[in-house]
């Protein structure tokens, strides 16, 4: 459900990028929290991080698999859970600070989106199925939040792929 941007490096190249933002995230946080009174990170060292949270989270969604059962939606929210989590603990600049709560929030939306399909999957109503499916619209919102970022010169480039509605479209 997660994806580059075209153009962008691949996926071996945007794990391994991944791996490192993770590391900076780790350090940045231990320093921040042993001195609040310190500097607020740079937009590159908070991209790195935002862009950390989010190549994990479409590492377990790859994970989670695609095979539509409730113990696939159930992998895919404490993806989720995890994912706002650790976007709480890190520190944003302060022109970031707005749309870091948003993004945070949309992140928790889309969680409670896909355990209420994970809920029909379980009770087997088809018809509620497609129309808790048809509801999910958190990726879409974590999609502008991230765009507002990028045009502010933050460099992220993991967007969320949202529900695909009709044939060939991915909104």
């Amino acid at each position: 459900m997660l994806r580059t941007r075209p153009g962008r490096p691949g996926r071996r190249a945007a794990l391994a990028a991944g791996a490192l933002a993770a590391v900076a995230v780790a350090a940045l946080t231990v320093a921040l929290t042993r001195d609040s009174g310190g500097p607020k990170p740079t937009p590159a060292q908070y991209s790195a991080a935002v862009q950390s949270v989010l190549v994990r989270l479409a590492s377990d969604f790859r994970t989670a698999g695609n095979t539509g059962t409730s113990a696939t939606f159930r992998r895919m929210k404490i993806s989720l859970d995890h994912a706002a989590t650790g976007l709480e603990q890190i520190p944003p600049p302060a022109d970031a600070k707005a749309d870091q709560q948003a993004l945070v929030s949309e992140l928790r939306d889309f969680a409670s989106q896909i355990d209420l399909v994970r809920a029909s999957v379980d009770f087997g109503d088809v018809p509620t199925i497609v129309s808790h499916l048809h509801d999910v619209n958190a990726p879409m919102a974590i999609n502008r939040t991230l765009d507002r970022l990028t045009a502010r010169g933050y460099h992220i480039t993991v967007r969320v792929a949202g529900v695909k509605r009709d044939e060939g479209t991915d909104e």
